[in-house]
């Protein structure tokens, strides 16, 4: 029997540990500046013209910028999973957020970083596999690269991956709130879009709808009353969150994922996370076997995995 008390412990271990060794690296290009950690590989400022665009990871609402899901995205049933009979405790999200990458290149405006398996991780994730994300500026924005190589000769790598950059919204809190902003799908003709719904942080067997008017949404704190928004990427692969006040906001091209989450925390929040996943939480059915997940990616012995997105601040 897995004991769930120790999940958190475990990763309370694990995070004190990184961060201890964290080292922050800056990146700048134009009119823009990207600010990296190695701890999770977490980008934690994203700035244009000197103006903070990303979360700034207030603990008393989410202490958290833009996080990597890795090994697993969502919640598992229980936090937990059984992989060739035998029965594993991994918390929401997995683990490498939490967990100290190794710089491997860098440049003015670009950096790589990469974590590998190790005793630590079998502990809970009995798999060889190596994780390597890039950084790159770009003169509207930053680029994000997630490569996950295979390097066992006869394993096959189970896992998903995601992200979690969460942005500041309002951008200018003393001249706008939440409520004036606005997401476009980029496109018109979409009325409505079929959401996934959660019941405990799980994916449930039933769907519901979110309304658009000609593609476009005001957001609304009631919209996240039930936890995330999300939804396939096909048809949708592109969206844009602006001010109708000031013009300004932030945009996403995703269409190397499969799904695409919303999220904020709670009313009064001042933040929206744009989430592109290759994976998803478990289902409320879901027979808690790893190979058996919803959403769960197969990667053959020595083949990798490759997937990016584009993060642009407009205004």
């Amino acid at each position: 029997m897995v004991n769930l008390f120790y999940i958190p412990f475990f990763i309370h271990l694990l995070l004190i540990k990184a961060m201890t060794a964290a080292t922050i690296h800056h990146l700048t290009f134009g009119k823009m500046e990207a600010q990296i950690s190695t701890l999770g590989a977490e980008c934690i400022s994203l700035k244009k013209n000197g103006q903070e665009y990303l979360w700034q990871a207030n603990p008393d609402v989410w202490g958290r910028h833009a996080p990597v899901l890795f090994p697993i995205v969502g919640r598992l049933k229980d936090n937990q999973y059984t992989y060739q009979g035998k029965s594993y405790a991994l918390g929401q999200h997995g683990f490498a957020r939490d967990r100290n990458f190794e710089l491997t290149e860098k440049t003015d405006r670009q950096l790589t970083m990469i974590l590998r398996a190790d005793e630590t991780s079998k502990k809970v994730y009995p798999f060889d596999f190596e994780l390597s994300i890039g950084y790159s500026l770009s003169e509207t924005g930053l680029n994000v690269d997630y490569h996950v190589h295979n390097p066992s000769g006869e394993q096959t790598l189970f896992f998903s991956i995601g992200a979690h950059p969460g942005f500041g919204c309002p951008l200018e809190p003393e001249k706008e709130s939440f409520s004036d902003y606005q997401l476009d799908f980029g496109h018109k003709s979409i009325t409505n879009l079929p959401l996934y719904t959660l019941e405990g942080g799980l994916i449930s067997t039933k769907k519901s709808s979110l309304a658009l008017q000609e593609g476009k949404l005001n957001l609304d704190y009631k919209l996240f009353e039930n936890d995330a928004l999300i939804i396939d990427v096909d048809p949708v692969t592109t969206v844009s969150v602006c001010s109708l006040k000031t013009g300004k906001g932030f945009a996403m091209q995703f269409s190397d994922f499969k799904w695409l989450g919303l999220w904020t925390k709670e009313k009064g929040a001042k933040f929206l996370c744009l989430e592109p996943w290759n994976g998803i939480a478990a289902t409320t059915d879901h027979d808690g076997t790893l190979e058996n997940k919803l959403g769960i990616v197969q990667l053959a012995p020595q083949a990798s995995h490759k997937a990016s997105f584009q993060v642009d601040l407009l205004g």
